[in-house]
């Protein structure tokens, strides 16, 4: 087996991984570069191998930096199958959907380049087929298993074997502890090579069981000074861990009335694929539908489909709630609401994910006090805040913990979707503490099993 790191490799996104073997070749992920000054050039790069000679494609999850080019794939070549969880591919078709609209929009405001046509988001749709937790999926002479990674709903680690006798496995991003609403990060098996995500791979969050406390505490501040308080979510599974909390505080009156407006488009659509999966809902998510309550709705919300309804916004009076994408703050609805309310000091922007460099989302959050929102520069005098125990990452510990508890110690580490100090970090906590050879992989690096 030989595995190629072509993606997430001392950066965060682009995650895409060949692996070959005696008869086949198969992609693990094949997803967007995001974030950075060079990613336009990145994302428009040809493949560094053939597109038509790919056999299929694992999904480990719907996040546009795992799934974003695999129309481009198409548009080189590809005609394999694409394998995902039902849920991951029903939200990667919204992703997929929502990044063209968003290249298409830029294309005739700015004339900026097409990275793939409508016509290769239709074959891609058409090549997914839906795979089950544990039931090994057999692809040329490779058996991949996927498994419960709970980092976003349907999210997968997959597992690789060979004919040979060769394993991988591939963690895609882990879950955090204490995720609500997700199943936990399921055991990872007896494997030659773990390549292993690194996103916090140099950090701790904030103990889990504080979020909510937090959140609320955010909530009545912004009541109190007749404010107005600034999510910038992800649309996928952020977006319901905060629905469900707000729920909780809502219906059990721990907090005062206020109006809470979901501005995304994409989030309220994926919410509404995430109520299709009952399945795949932990316990305590799943006694709370059971009893009838609908876990993502409640007095006050008010979700914002159309363009005219999120325009009320604006003159609606404060204090008020607004959760809106994107999630790093660099494009959709947030940009409009932070451009009107970043300069009020009475404003909160609370930041409850992972912010890549070169974003909007992390000059915010290193405290820049002036930014620049399509071409108007804004003074930042509002409150910016952050609640690390949001994060839908697994922290170094949660990363360490998992490859302790493996069924055995895989023989190597590679860690890779983490900025170069994360990464080796992580790296040289796994060789120092575990005794495991690690390392953090450059674009390009091949390794044989």
């Amino acid at each position: 087996m030989r595995i190629s790191f072509f993606g997430a490799s001392r950066e965060v996104t682009g995650s895409c991984y060949l692996v070959e073997s005696a008869k086949g070749k198969i992609l693990i992920d094949c997803g967007m570069f995001q974030g950075c000054k060079l990613c336009g050039a990145q994302n428009f790069a040809d493949f560094p191998f053939d597109a038509s000679e790919i056999d299929a494609v694992c999904i480990t999850h719907a996040h546009l930096d795992h799934t974003g080019r695999i129309p481009k794939l198409i548009k080189a070549g590809f005609r394999g199958k694409v394998y995902a969880t039902p849920p991951t591919a029903k939200l990667a078709t919204l992703v997929l959907e929502d990044a063209y609209k968003i290249m298409l929009s830029d294309f005739k405001r700015e004339y900026r380049p097409m990275l793939y046509e409508e016509a290769d988001i239709e074959i891609a749709l058409k090549s997914f087929v839906g795979v089950t937790y544990n039931k090994p999926v057999k692809i040329k002479d490779f058996t991949v298993t996927f498994k419960d990674a709970g980092h976003i709903f349907g999210s997968s680690f997959i597992e690789v074997r060979t004919e040979a006798g060769k394993s991988a496995a591939f963690s895609g991003d882990l879950g955090n502890e204490g995720t609500q609403i997700l199943m936990p990060t399921e055991q990872l098996g007896a494997v030659d090579a773990l390549i292993i995500e690194s996103t916090y791979g140099n950090r701790i969050h904030e103990d889990e069981s504080t979020r909510e406390s937090k959140l609320k505490t955010v909530i009545e501040r912004t009541i109190k000074q007749k404010g107005v308080l600034i999510i910038p979510a992800f649309a996928i599974e952020r977006t319901q861990q905060l629905l469900y909390e707000m729920n909780h505080l809502v219906e059990n009156r721990l907090i005062p009335r206020v109006d809470i407006y979901l501005d995304s488009p994409m989030a309220i659509k994926a919410t509404a694929i995430v109520e299709e999966y009952p399945q795949y809902y932990d316990q305590a998510a799943y006694k709370l539908i059971a009893s009838g309550d609908d876990m993502f709705d409640f007095p006050g919300l008010k979700s914002t489909l159309s363009k005219d309804e999120s325009k009320v916004i604006n003159s609606a009076p404060k204090p008020k709630v607004i959760i809106a994408g994107s999630g790093m703050m660099n494009g959709g609805r947030i940009l409009h609401h932070l451009i009107r309310y970043l300069g009020d000091a009475s404003t909160t922007v609370l930041i409850v994910g992972y912010q890549a460099e070169g974003t909007l989302g992390r000059q915010l959050y290193r405290g820049d006090k002036t930014v620049e929102i399509y071409g108007e520069r804004i003074n930042v005098k509002a409150k910016i805040e952050s609640i690390g125990a949001y994060s839908a990452h697994a922290d170094q510990n949660k990363l360490v913990s998992w490859i302790k508890e493996a069924e055995a110690a895989p023989k190597r580490v590679y860690c890779t979707h983490g900025e170069e100090g994360a990464a080796t970090a992580l790296a040289t906590r796994v060789q120092n503490e575990l005794g495991i050879e690690s390392i953090a992989p450059r674009y390009g690096d091949s390794i044989t099993l």
